[in-house]
C-alpha cells in the first residue's frame, strides 16, 4: 500500500513524496494551491469558509465531515482513517508548531507508532525508532535530539557528542540538539522506543 501523505492545517510547504494526498481542514486548501491531486479530505472543517468548503467538494473526490465535538483531534481522525485503508507510511505535514496540545499530540503519536508515522514542516522532522541500528545522513538539518516517553538505551556513532549504551529515561533532557561530524553517522537503540527529532533554526 502506498504511503498516506497527511496535510494539517498549518501546512506551508508541500513536498513531492510518492504517495496518496490527505488534507485535514484548511490543510487541503494547501494542497490544492499547489496544485497536488487529493484523495480524500477530512475533518471538521472549522477553519474553512463557507466558499473554500464548496472548493474542496468540487475538487476533492471524498469528503468525510467529522462533527466538531469530538474526544479526538483532527490529525488523529485522519491517522485512523489512514491506518484503516492500509497504508503502512504516514507522513503529517504540518504537524510541529502551533497550538502546543496540538503538537504535543502529534509528537505522541509519532512516539507510540514507531516506524509508521513521520511528523514533517519546515524546520523539524520527527520520528520514533525501536531497537535496531540505523543509519542517518547529514543533510539540510543541523541539530539531532533523541528522548524517550519510558526508558531506553542508545549509542551513537559519527555524532559531535557520541553515547556509548548510555540509558535514557522520560526526565533526561541531555541528548538535546547533537550534530552529525561527518557525512554519515549510526545510532542504535539497544532497548526501548526513541523519539528522533531533527530540526533547523527558521530562516530569516
Amino acid at each position: 500500500m502506498p504511503t498516506a501523505v497527511i496535510a494539517l492545517k498549518l501546512t506551508d510547504a508541500v513536498p513531492q513524496i510518492a504517495g496518496d494526498y490527505i488534507g485535514v481542514d484548511r490543510g487541503t486548501l494547501a494542497l490544492l494551491a499547489h496544485g497536488i491531486h487529493t484523495k480524500l479530505a477530512i475533518g471538521d472543517f472549522d477553519s474553512v469558509n463557507d466558499q473554500e468548503m464548496q472548493q474542496i467538494i468540487e475538487n476533492v473526490p471524498e469528503v468525510i465531515s467529522l462533527n466538531p465535538i469530538k474526544d479526538d483531534t483532527d490529525s488523529e481522525a485522519a491517522f485512523n482513517e489512514a491506518v484503516k485503508r492500509g497504508y503502512d507510511r504516514i507522513i503529517f505535514l504540518g504537524s510541529l508548531g502551533g497550538r502546543a496540545d496540538h503538537t504535543l499530540i502529534n509528537l505522541r503519536l509519532a512516539y507510540q507508532h514507531p516506524g509508521l508515522v513521520i511528523l514533517k514542516d519546515e524546520q523539524n522532522t520527527a520520528e520514533a525508532f525501536v531497537p535496531g541500528t540505523y543509519e542517518i545522513k547529514k543533510e539540510d538539518h543541523a541539530y539531532i535530539s533523541f528522548f524517550t516517553e519510558d526508558e531506553a538505551e542508545i549509542s551513537l556513532e559519527g555524532f559531535k557528542y557520541p553515547l556509548s549504551h548510555c540509558h535514557l529515561t522520560e526526565k533526561d533532557l541531555f541528548t538535546v540538539s547533537n550534530e552529525l561530524n561527518q557525512a554519515v553517522g549510526h545510532f542504535t537503540i539497544h532497548h526501548g522506543t526513541v523519539l528522533m527529532i531533527q530540526s533547523k533554526d527558521k530562516e530569516q
